[in-house]
Formats: structure tokens, C-alpha cells, sequence
């Protein structure tokens, strides 16, 4: 299921995209099928939701004639071939995510052409899957009186080797039921077709209430179990904005239709020309404009030109940085989602966890995400600032124009981005995607020296990771005394050490090092606030409890932190009473106002006004010690502490988070401001006393949006 996908939804859920739930085990053919030529499936199907059953009939065509063909078919599926002509074999039990028969079919001469009805039940239900932290559910397939989630996992149609294909399904459905798939109504709405080679078939089905509107050509849909035209006209409207937003950027959106459908279980999935949200997901309000582009696109990436998943996932770090980071970017704060980015792969990614993003197949779970998504977002990010964004812009539309409905890998998108610039990227993508870790920068020394005439600036730059040098164009900017914005310059390093030298009529004033986090590295710790997510992403974490006070309010916090083991068996609980000091050499979770160390945020919360209101109140707050991070949670209200349990880690890029209520919901949060930038380094301040240096401007929008 290779077009499923992530979304990170802000307010604190997250719902990641869900991984093609793979066979371990190699099919093969008798019969070698050219994968640009698709296999064609004329489908006629039922439907019977109470007792799970599917009833099909499918002629299949294949691209030449042939003796034998092999088939794989859900176990609990029974085929019988409708050809006398030809000979249908149960070949052997194969145990994978479901269980399944390989078929042969044996035929007297070469056949093209032949039919299969087949009938059972598909009952998967819904189960957790994830990485520590990131439990989540999903099916590979399910027919429910609730819905019909069927996909290629599921293996509901016979599928045969590795070529693409082709449909036309007419399904039949009980009263006041509709069924979604890809591509085109049939009259009707009687069933779909889809001539565009895909790379599996999907049947989603309930009882739904649709809406409509049509876009520049393109259908834009909404399926609601409950009636609520409000709802489905934002979507609606947002469907036509992101559409031709992509189709200004990249080319020509690939299908005919986009609809938003909502699923019967919380999901975040995205398949071709739709997409399969959870009934919690579609109401939050800031969805259509954070999440939602992000759906829209992978109908480009994913689902457009397809993933050669041998060589690497590039499709979730693309389209997060054509979504999230562009709507990012046309707010102007780019440079702050770079940094999120970067400070998530420092939280979670330890160096034994580390891969190759030529191993990343899909996200499950912080780790992945951070990694698959996090560096593939800052690799493409690199190769724009490398290029530029007029060529960068290029390559994407060649590469959408040359491989769409196609299969391609990175070799392919380096290949495109090589012939559009004429220039070599061949160490760029080894280095990218073959090396695990990151760099680390350090500032080692700035000297600004006064010459005749003028000045000499002198900047020096250490790699200090372990691991050997990258090559790196670091982006280094000055101020200087005129008031102007900050000059940029680059230098190039391929070795531990560089010097940039700089001569000047202008007295320097600052130099910044990679302040806009254009550069995929290890971030230094001054570079960032303390967040929850350092807290979260440590696998060995130590809770403090106190020891006297409350006895329901002690109990919760137990209870609260024997949640988070179940995810974490690396945090450790004490009590108060029982320790002198702080241990130093692990993050710290404080818990309870009475605990004899929470004094130790009394500075964190006048500084930032917040106050505990007593039975209302669930507070967090971080803050960093010299190796460490340390954590505070209290509340007078301990009921609020089962929820905040489930909440509190998608909150991960916050420094401090304030909920209040029962479940709780929340009320504040953001994030300490850095003062003390380990590469930045006032000089002289400004001439005028109380100027403030201008800001680094971040950089332009890829594009702008576009407005209706």
C-alpha cells in the first residue's frame, strides 16, 4: 500500500501515514509481464456488509497471451475459473500479514483473456502496529456492517506478478450505501475505472451523504457519514486551491477527482484521487490548512510517479517539503520548521537507530519519521539551495513529466535534476543517502581585524562529529555597520576544518552560522530550547514522584508515568524521599508541585506569566540544565492526568504545554526563546545605542498561494 500517508495534525494528534503491510516472501510468475504494460481487470462486484462476504467475477487481460499464469488470492476467497479451456490448480498455503493461495492457470494454447468468480469473507480487524510511542491502529482489509476498507494488502482481486493495471468495477452495495475508489464515476455512480497503470485497486465503502463541486476541470468530492454541508464546502473550496496550486508548481494534476472521504476508524491515508481521514480528523478546524495539502499532493508524489521502494522512500520527504514546509514557508517561518525537523531527528534518533534513507520504506513511528521524512525534507531542501529555485522548480515538473504513471527511484531524480542543470550531483546523492548520522558544526574562532583599509574578517569552522568530513556548503551570514541586511557567503568544506576570509569596508558586526537551518546536521544544543520531545525521545529517562502530599494526586502521577512505560521500558520511576540531588546523566521527569525539586521551575513560570489554577490546571514546563533536560507535570486536578498521558508526546516540539479540564484539552503552549547561540557571535552591537540588527530574512516561497 505504497500510497498511504502521514499526517502530523498540530494540535497534538498525530496520524502517521500507515506502510505497505509487505509479504515476507518473493512471489513469482510462470510468464514474464512487461510492468509498463498493465494487466486490465473488468470487475463486477458485491458487496454484503452483515456477514462480510465478497462476491466477484473478473475478466482479466493480459498484456500478451499466454500458457500459465500464477496468481495470489486471499485464502478465504474461492476462485473457480469460467473456461473450459483451461485448468485452475491450488498450488500451496503462503503466511504473510494475510493468508494466501498461489493459483496456476494451465491453458491448451496461448490465452489472453479469462475469467475468474470467487466468493468469501475478508476479516481483518482493526489492530495496533508502531514504533515506542506511535501505537496506532489499521487493517490490510475489512468488510463490517461499519465500512469496507479494501486494498492491495488486502489481495480481495487476484494479483499477478509485479505489473501494473488497469480497472473497471461496477459494485453493488446495500440501500444508502456509496463506494469510493480510484479514478472515474461509471454512469451512475454505479461503480469506477481507472485507465491509468496503477499499482493496486482500492474499494472503500459505506454509508455515506456526498457532495460536489467542480474545479477547473477537476471534480472535487466530500463523503460524510452524518450530513453537514458547512464542513464539506471548506473542503470543498480548499480542494480547489491546493489543486491548482500544484498544477502551477508541478503540471497537471493526474486525475479527474479529489474527495475527501471520511473512514470508519481514525486514519490519515492517502490513495490515489482520495482521501481516507478519521471522523475526529476531518471536524479539527486547522486541518484543511495544514494536513490536508499534504493529501492533495501525494496525488504527484506517491500516487502520480510511483515509488521504486528497492531504492528508497522519496516520496514522503518530498511531498512534506511541497506541503507542510512550503505552507510553512508562505508563512515566512520556514527556517522554524527546519529547525523542528532537525531538533525531532536529534530527539529520536539515536546513532544504533540510525539508517540510510536508501532503507527507508515508510514511517513507523517517531524514528522513521524522523529520518525518512526529516532528511529526505532536508535533501531536497539542500538540492533547491544547490540549484536554485528557478532550476529546482524545473527539475520537478521534468521529473513529474517523465515518470508519471511510472515507476522512479532516486537515481532517476538525480538523473533529471543533472540534465536540467548540467551540473553533477553524483556526490551529493551518496553522501545524502548512503551515509548514516549527520554533521556537527562548531564555531571555533571569529577574528575581525582592522587592515588598511578596511577589514579583515576571519571565520573558522570544525566538523566535530565522529564520523569522517562531509562535504558541505555551509550558508554563513555578517552583519555590518551599515544597517543593511545580513550578506550571506558560503563555504565549502570536504575536510574537519574551513576558513572563510572575508575583506571589508564595513566594521562586522555579527556572524551566524546556518541560522535559517539550511543544512541537514546535528544541531548543537544551544541552537535549540529544551522541548518535551527530548524528554520523549530519550530511551533512558528517570521520574521523580513525590513521596508525601496527596494520596489521589501521588497515585495519578504513578499511574500517569506506568502509561508511558508500556512505550518507553527505559523510564524509571523514584520517589523524592529517597534521592539527595538530581541524577546528571539523564532527562528528568519532575512530577507535583509538592515534590521537594519542583522549585527547581519557579524562574520558568514567572518568567513566562503562567500560573497553576488550581483544579483546572495539568502544566508542563522544560527546561535545560547543563547536560540534561528536565521535565515538570502538576496538577490539582488528578483525573487530567489519564489524558494528558495519552496527549502530552505529541506535543513534542514545545517547551512548556498548559491543559485544563478532565480529558484535558489545551490551553497554551510554545517554546522557550534561545539566547545563547553557540554559532553566533556578536562582534561590536550596533553604533545607535538600543538598534536592534535586522533580521535574516528566510527565503521566498517556492510559491505563492494562490487565492480564490
Amino acid at each position: 500500500m505504497r500510497s498511504l500517508l502521514r499526517i502530523e495534525l498540530h494540535a497534538g494528534h498525530v496520524i502517521r501515514r500507515l506502510i505497505p503491510l509487505l509479504l515476507l516472501f518473493v512471489t513469482t510468475t510462470a510468464f514474464s509481464i512487461d510492468s509498463n504494460q498493465p494487466v486490465h481487470h473488468q470487475l463486477q462486484i458485491e458487496i454484503q456488509p452483515e456477514s462480510g462476504t465478497l462476491i466477484a467475477t473478473d475478466q482479466i487481460r493480459l498484456p500478451n497471451p499466454e500458457r500459465e499464469v500464477e496468481f495470489l488470492l486471499h485464502a478465504d476467497l474461492t476462485p473457480t475459473l469460467n473456461d473450459k479451456r483451461a485448468h485452475l490448480a491450488s498450488m500451496e498455503w503462503l503466511d504473510g500479514t494475510v493468508p494466501l493461495r498461489r493459483y496456476r492457470i494451465l491453458t491448451s494454447t496461448p490465452t489472453q483473456t479469462f475469467t475468474l468468480t470467487y466468493r468469501g469473507t475478508i476479516a481483518h480487524h482493526l489492530a495496533q502496529q508502531g514504533e515506542r510511542g506511535s501505537s496506532r491502529q489499521s487493517t490490510p482489509g475489512l468488510i463490517s456492517k461499519e465500512g469496507v476498507f479494501l486494498a492491495g494488502t488486502s489481495y480481495w482481486y487476484p494479483q499477478i506478478g509485479a505489473s501494473t493495471l488497469t480497472f473497471h468495477m461496477q459494485i453493488r452495495l446495500p440501500p444508502g450505501w456509496q463506494s469510493i475508489s480510484q479514478g472515474n464515476h461509471l454512469p451512475n455512480r454505479s461503480g469506477w475505472e481507472e485507465n491509468h497503470p496503477q499499482e493496486e485497486i482500492y474499494l472503500i465503502a459505506s454509508p455515506y451523504h456526498r457532495y460536489k463541486q467542480t474545479h477547473s476541470g477537476h471534480l472535487a468530492e466530500v463523503y460524510l457519514h452524518d450530513p453537514d454541508p458547512a464542513l464539506a464546502k471548506r473542503y470543498l473550496d480548499a480542494t480547489g486551491l491546493y489543486l491548482a496550486m500544484y498544477e502551477q508548481l508541478l503540471g497537471p494534476y493526474p486525475y479527474s477527482k479529489f474527495s475527501l472521504v471520511e473512514n470508519f476508524w481514525e486514519s490519515g491515508y492517502g490513495m490515489p484521487s482520495f482521501t481516507l481521514l478519521g471522523p475526529q480528523v476531518i471536524q479539527l478546524p486547522f486541518i484543511i490548512h495544514t494536513s490536508y495539502p499534504h493529501e492533495v499532493l501525494h496525488n504527484w508524489w506517491g500516487n502520480g510517479v510511483y515509488v521504486d521502494l528497492a531504492s528508497g522512500n522519496w516520496s514522503e520527504g518530498l511531498t512534506t517539503y511541497l506541503a507542510d514546509h512550503l505552507l510553512r514557508e508562505q508563512q515566512g517561518d520556514s527556517a522554524g520548521y527546519r529547525r523542528t525537523t532537525l531538533q525531532n531527528y536529534a530527539n529520536y534518533v539515536a546513532q544504533q537507530d540510525d539508517f540510510p534513507l536508501t532503507q527507508f520504506r515508510g514511517n513507523h513511528g517517531q524514528i522513521s519519521q524522523s529520518v525518512g521524512y526529516g532528511k529526505t525534507l532536508m535533501l531536497f531542501h539542500m538540492l533547491r539551495i544547490e540549484l536554485g529555485d528557478h532550476l529546482f522548480r524545473q527539475g520537478l515538473q521534468q521529473f513529474y513529466r517523465d515518470y508519471r504513471f511510472k515507476t522512479a527511484g532516486y537515481r532517476q531524480i538525480q538523473a533529471v535534476f543533472e540534465t536540467v542543470s548540467g551540473k553533477t550531483l553524483d556526490a551529493f546523492f551518496k553522501q545524502w543517502l548512503t551515509r548514516t548520522g549527520a554533521p556537527t558544526l562548531k564555531l571555533v574562532s571569529v577574528e575581525a581585524i582592522e587592515a588598511s583599509p578596511g577589514y579583515r574578517l576571519r571565520i573558522m569552522l570544525r566538523q566535530t562529529q565522529p564520523e569522517a568530513p562531509y562535504h558541505l556548503t555551509v550558508p554563513i551570514y555578517v552583519h555590518f555597520s551599515d544597517g543593511k541586511p545580513a550578506v550571506p557567503y558560503r563555504l565549502e568544506m570536504d575536510k574537519r576544518d574551513a576558513t572563510l576570509e572575508i575583506h571589508t569596508d564595513q566594521r562586522p558586526l555579527k556572524v551566524s552560522v546556518d541560522p535559517l537551518f539550511d543544512l541537514f546536521r546535528r544541531l548543537d544544543s544551544s541552537e535549540t530550547p529544551s522541548s518535551l520531545g527530548q524528554l520523549f525521545g530519550a530511551k533512558q529517562v528517570i521520574a521523580i514522584v513525590p513521596e508525601h502530599g496527596d494520596s489521589r494526586a501521588r497515585q495519578a502521577y504513578r499511574q500517569l508515568i506506568s502509561q508511558w512505560q508500556q512505550q518507553n521500558p527505559g523510564l524509571t520511576l523514584i520517589e523524592d524521599g529517597h534521592i539527595n540531588k538530581l541524577p546528571v546523566d539523564k532527562p528528568i521527569w519532575i512530577l507535583g508541585s509538592e515534590n521537594r525539586f519542583a522549585h527547581l521551575f519557579d524562574r520558568q513560570l514567572d518568567a513566562q506569566g503562567l500560573q497553576e489554577k488550581p483544579g483546572t490546571l495539568a502544566l508542563t514546563l522544560t527546561r535545560q540544565a547543563p547536560r540534561q533536560t528536565l521535565g515538570y507535570i502538576s496538577t490539582d486536578n488528578p483525573a487530567a492526568l489519564s489524558g494528558l498521558a495519552r496527549k502530552l508526546p505529541h506535543y513534542g516540539r514545545y517547551s512548556y504545554a498548559l491543559f485544563y479540564g478532565d480529558r484535558p484539552d489545551i490551553s497554551q503552549r510554545g517554546t522557550w526563546r534561545v539566547t545563547d547561540n553557540a554559532l553566533s557571535v556578536l562582534l561590536s552591537p550596533p553604533a545607535t545605542t538600543g538598534t536592534s540588527l535586522p533580521e535574516i530574512s528566510d527565503h521566498r516561497p517556492l510559491i505563492d498561494p494562490v487565492v480564490h
